[in-house]
């Protein structure tokens, strides 16, 4: 029962994340237009920057969000990979830039107080902070560069995607490409892609394409030794493990046939 709630607390992360995100950042923005609007208009030299009720408030609504928000998530992304790891970080660091804010705030709210630039300085950096890391976290959610890619697409500036006829540069023969063609990218296509594909690269691993498969960077699989290769460790989990792919909640586990078929395949490269 406890696990489950701890899972159910971790998924709670998705819901609540918006809300501190979209508050701190309309708080500084508040705080720094009546910061520079005076300049603007040249008026003469004012009494020291002080915080505004309204933007002070959604800040302290934005703090209590962020405790939730980085709680959960550290729950959430507890087993994840490397850009899980990233936006951990991030997510911390942010937790704490908004925790010297809040110490700013109270600061800055005292009677004669000076610190009012300070608690602006902080809360700036703070939502430049949290804005990035929810960027990062959409990323893991949606794949790399979701927001981006129309307009890397009117502009033509979407990454050109690597050419699978390039056999040398692969190292494989054609009968290995025709092969994976026809044999293996129908069974990623069917069970991997959705989310190791050009839309929603997880852990920025895509099956899409032969290339992706084998860049090194990725580390996927082992031509030497294809049971030692990632690929096939993870497909050939037990039903129930929590690592297997694809996950549980997003399909149904490869068949034996289709296990043996990607492992006999990464075997012929090395012939």
């Amino acid at each position: 029962m406890l696990e489950h709630l701890i899972e159910f607390f971790g998924r709670t992360h998705l819901v609540v994340l918006h809300f501190p995100i979209a508050l701190v950042i309309v708080a500084a923005v508040v705080e720094v237009s009546r910061a520079i609007a005076p300049k603007i208009r040249r008026e003469p030299k004012r009494e020291p920057f002080r915080p505004s009720s309204a933007a002070s408030l959604m800040f302290v609504f934005a703090l209590l969000g962020t405790v939730v928000s980085v709680s959960t998530g550290l729950v959430l992304g507890f087993d994840g990979g490397q850009r899980v790891d990233l936006h951990r970080i991030l997510g911390i660091v942010s937790g704490v830039l908004m925790l010297m804010t809040g110490i700013a705030l109270v600061r800055a709210m005292r009677p004669q107080s000076r610190g009012g630039l300070v608690y602006l300085g902080l809360l700036s950096v703070s939502a430049a902070g949290v804005g990035l890391t929810g960027h990062f976290g959409g990323e893991l959610t949606h794949g790399a560069g979701f927001v981006t890619k129309p307009l890397e697409r009117m502009l033509g500036m979407e990454e050109a995607v690597i050419s699978e006829f390039d056999l040398e540069a692969l190292n494989i023969s054609q009968a290995s490409l025709d092969s994976f063609n026809d044999t293996i990218l129908p069974i990623f296509m069917n069970s991997c892609v959705e989310c190791h594909g050009p839309d929603d690269a997880e852990d920025d691993i895509r099956l899409d394409s032969i290339a992706y498969v084998l860049d090194p960077a990725a580390d996927m699989i082992r031509r030497d030794d294809p049971g030692m290769s990632e690929l096939v460790y993870r497909i050939d989990l037990p039903h129930d493990d929590p690592d297997i792919m694809p996950p549980e909640e997003d399909g149904e586990p490869l068949t034996r046939a289709e296990i043996e078929l990607v492992w006999g395949w990464i075997a012929s490269l090395s012939d």
